[in-house]
C-alpha cells in the first residue's frame, strides 16, 4: 500500500474508533441520567462533548499548506468525504425541516426527499468526477478553466456569494438559537459560542479541518436521527427498524385523520402554501441546486481521483437517504405520541411539553399560547375540562417536531440531548462548508487569480484566512440583524445556485460547442431572472407569477429556478450557436476534463 493509501486507511480507522467512542460516551451519560442526574446536566454533557470534539479536531488539523487549506491535500478517503458532503448539504433545515415537512404534508416531504436524491445522482454522474479532474479549487475556478476568461470567474464569484451568504447566516442563527434554548443560555452567549467553534474548525485548517470536523458531525447526525426513532420503534412495535414501523404508526393514528393536528407555518422550510405544481417545481430546483451548490460541489475536489469523487457522492447519497427515509417515521411517531399524550385526556393531565412549547411560540391550544389549565379552559371552553382536547384544538410548529419528539414520546433525556446535538452538528457542518467555500473563493478567485496572480502561497493563504474571518463576521451580523430575512432567503439558495451555475456547468462539460459568450450571457440571464424574482417576492414588490394555469398560488421563490434554469440553458445554447466555436486549445481542455486518465494539462493547475 502507498503512503497515501496508508494515511487514508488510518483516517478511516480513526472515524470507526470515533463512532465507537461516541456510542460509549452516550451509554455512560445515559447511565448517569438513569441514576438521578438532572436532565439539564445530561443535555449539557452531550452537547459539550460534541462541541469540544469539533474544536479539538479543528485544532489538530491546522495547516500552513495552501493545498491542504484549499482542497485538503486531495487525500481524503472517499467514505469520509461522503460523510462530510452529506453534512455540508443537510444543515438544520434538512434535519429539522424535513421531519416537519412530513408531519405537515407527506407530499411536501416527498418533494424535498425526491429533490435530494435526484440531485445527488446528477452530481455523481454529471458533475463531481469532472470537477475533480479539472483540478479546480472552487466552482468559479472550474468555469474559468473551462471557458478560459476571467470574466466568467468574476460572475461565478458573484453567484457564489449571493447563494451561499444567506445559508451561512441562517446556519449561524439556527445553531445559536438551538444551543441557547437547549443549554439555557442567553442568545448572545449561545451565538458567540457557536461562532467560536465555527472559527476554530475553519480558520486554522481550512478545507482539511472542515472535512475532518464534518465527518465527526455526520456521525452525530446519524446517531441523533436514527437512535430515538429506533428506540421508539423497538419499545412500541418490537421492531428495530423505524422505516418499517412507520406504516404501523400511521395506522394507529388513523382515528384522528378527520380532524388532524394543525401545523403552524415553518420558518426553516416554508411549504405550507405550496400547491402540487410548486412542490414538483421545488423538487426539480432542489435537484439542480444540489449539483450546483458551490460548497457541496467543492467537496469533490478533496479526493484523489474521479472514481473516488463519484464514490464519495454515493456515500453522501446513502447518508442523506438514511435521513430522508427516517424523517417520515419520526413524523409519524411524533404524531402518534402527541395524540396519545395530549388528546382526549383530562386537562389536569396535560403533559408539561404542551406548556413548554407554547411558551416558546411553537404550539397553540385553541389558537392561544397557553401557560396553565385556566388559560386552556378560557381558550377552548369549559367543556374541555371534561372531554379533553380534540386533535383540531392543537396546533404545533413543524420545526418543533424533531427536537420535541423525545418529549412527546417520553423517551430518556439522553435522546433529547442527542437530537439537539445532531441539529447543532448539521448547522455547524453546513456553516463550515459554506465558510471555507466563501473564504477560498476570496483568496483564490479574487486575490490569487484576479488581483495578484504571482502572489506566493503564504499571501494566498493569508488572504483566504482573512476571507474566512470576514465572512464569519458578516454572517454573524446578518444572523443577528436580519435573522428572519436570511432564513427565508436561505431556502431559495438551491434555486439561486442552480440558475447561476447549472446551465454553464452542465453544458460546459457535456457540450463542446458551448462558448464563453454563451456561458456568460446564459448565466446573467438565468441568475438575473431568478435573483430578481426571489428578491422582489421577498420584499413584496410583486406577487407570485402564475404559469399557464398550472399553479393556483403562483410560482414560489424557493422554486424560482424553474424559470431561471431553462432561461439559462436556452440563452447559453443560442448565443453559443451564433458566436465563434471554442478554439482547438480550449477544446483540448474540455477533452482533458472528460478523460478519466491523469492529464498534465490539468493536474493541480489551480494550486
Amino acid at each position: 500500500m502507498t503512503p497515501n493509501g496508508n494515511a487514508k486507511r488510518a483516517i478511516g480507522k480513526a472515524y470507526w474508533l470515533l463512532t465507537v467512542a461516541f456510542a460509549l460516551v452516550l451509554v455512560v451519560i445515559a447511565l448517569v441520567g438513569h441514576f438521578g442526574v438532572a436532565d439539564g446536566v445530561t443535555m449539557v454533557l452531550v452537547v459539550l462533548v460534541t462541541l469540544v470534539a469539533y474544536s479539538a479536531i479543528g485544532i489538530v488539523t491546522r495547516t500552513l499548506s495552501l493545498t491542504e487549506f484549499f482542497v485538503a491535500g486531495r487525500a481524503i478517503p472517499a467514505g469520509v468525504n461522503g460523510l462530510a458532503t452529506a453534512t455540508a448539504f443537510l444543515s438544520t433545515a434538512g434535519v429539522i425541516g424535513l421531519v416537519g415537512a412530513f408531519f405537515a404534508d407527506k407530499t411536501a416531504g416527498l418533494a424535498i426527499a425526491a429533490g435530494w436524491g435526484g440531485g445527488f445522482v446528477v452530481l455523481a454522474v454529471a458533475v463531481a468526477p469532472f470537477y475533480r479532474k479539472s483540478g479546480a479549487v472552487t466552482l468559479p475556478d472550474l468555469l474559468a478553466v473551462r471557458y478560459g476568461n476571467p470574466l466568467i470567474r468574476i460572475l461565478g464569484v458573484i453567484v457564489l456569494v449571493a447563494s451561499l451568504l444567506p445559508l451561512l447566516a441562517a446556519a449561524i442563527a439556527t445553531a445559536g438559537e438551538i444551543t441557547g434554548r437547549a443549554l439555557s443560555l442567553s442568545p448572545d452567549t449561545a451565538l458567540t459560542g457557536m461562532v467560536v467553534v465555527l472559527a476554530i474548525g475553519t480558520v486554522f485548517g481550512g478545507m482539511r479541518a472542515v472535512t475532518m470536523v464534518a465527518g465527526a458531525q455526520a456521525i452525530v447526525v446519524l446517531f441523533g436521527i436514527l437512535t430515538p426513532a429506533l428506540v421508539f420503534s423497538l419499545e412500541r412495535y418490537g421492531m428495530p427498524l423505524p422505516q418499517i414501523a412507520y406504516g404501523d404508526a400511521v395506522g394507529d393514528a388513523a382515528w384522528a385523520a378527520g380532524t388532524p393536528i394543525a401545523v403552524l407555518p415553518s420558518v426553516l422550510v416554508p411549504l405550507s402554501d405550496l400547491d402540487g405544481f410548486n412542490l414538483f417545481a421545488l423538487a426539480l430546483c432542489i435537484a439542480a441546486g444540489v449539483a450546483s451548490l458551490p460548497h457541496v460541489v467543492a467537496r469533490s475536489g478533496t479526493v484523489s481521483t474521479m472514481s473516488e469523487a463519484r464514490y464519495s457522492v454515493a456515500v453522501a447519497l446513502i447518508v442523506v437517504g438514511i435521513v430522508a427515509a427516517t424523517a417520515p417515521a419520526i413524523a409519524a411517531f411524533a404524531r402518534l405520541a402527541i395524540l396519545n399524550d395530549a388528546i382526549g385526556v383530562e386537562v389536569t393531565e396535560l403533559p408539561q411539553w404542551v406548556y413548554d412549547h407554547a411558551a416558546n411560540g411553537s404550539l397553540t391550544v385553541c389558537g392561544a399560547a397557553v401557560a396553565d389549565i385556566t388559560e386552556v379552559s378560557a381558550a377552548c371552553g369549559a367543556a374541555t375540562i371534561v372531554n379533553g382536547l380534540a386533535p383540531g384544538d392543537l396546533a404545533i410548529g413543524g420545526d418543533a417536531i424533531s427536537t420535541g419528539f423525545t418529549a412527546f414520546a417520553d423517551l430518556p433525556s439522553v435522546l433529547t440531548a442527542l437530537i439537539v446535538a445532531a441539529v447543532i452538528a448539521a448547522a455547524l457542518g453546513s456553516a463550515g462548508a459554506v465558510t471555507i467555500s466563501l473564504g477560498a473563493s476570496l483568496g483564490h478567485d479574487v486575490y490569487g487569480s484576479l488581483i495578484n496572480r504571482r502572489a506566493p502561497a503564504g499571501r494566498r493563504l493569508a488572504a483566504s484566512r482573512l476571507g474566512v474571518i470576514a465572512f464569519i463576521i458578516l454572517g454573524t451580523w446578518l444572523a443577528t440583524t436580519y435573522r428572519d430575512d436570511v432564513v427565508k432567503l436561505a431556502f431559495a439558495a438551491p434555486s439561486l445556485a442552480a440558475a447561476g451555475f447549472f446551465p454553464a456547468l452542465v453544458l460546459g462539460i457535456w457540450w463542446r460547442r458551448t462558448t464563453f459568450w454563451g456561458a456568460i450571457t446564459g448565466t446573467v440571464a438565468g441568475f438575473g431572472a431568478t435573483g430578481a424574482y426571489v428578491w422582489l417576492l421577498h420584499i413584496g414588490t410583486i406577487r407570485p407569477i402564475g404559469i399557464a394555469g398550472l399553479t393556483e398560488s403562483g410560482l414560489s421563490g424557493a422554486a424560482a429556478a424553474f424559470l431561471g434554469v431553462p432561461i439559462g440553458f436556452v440563452v447559453t445554447a443560442l448565443v453559443s450557436f451564433v458566436t465563434p466555436a471554442p478554439s482547438p486549445a480550449r477544446l483540448q481542455v474540455v477533452n482533458a476534463i472528460r478523460r478519466p486518465s491523469p492529464d498534465p494539462l490539468l493536474e493541480d493547475h489551480a494550486i
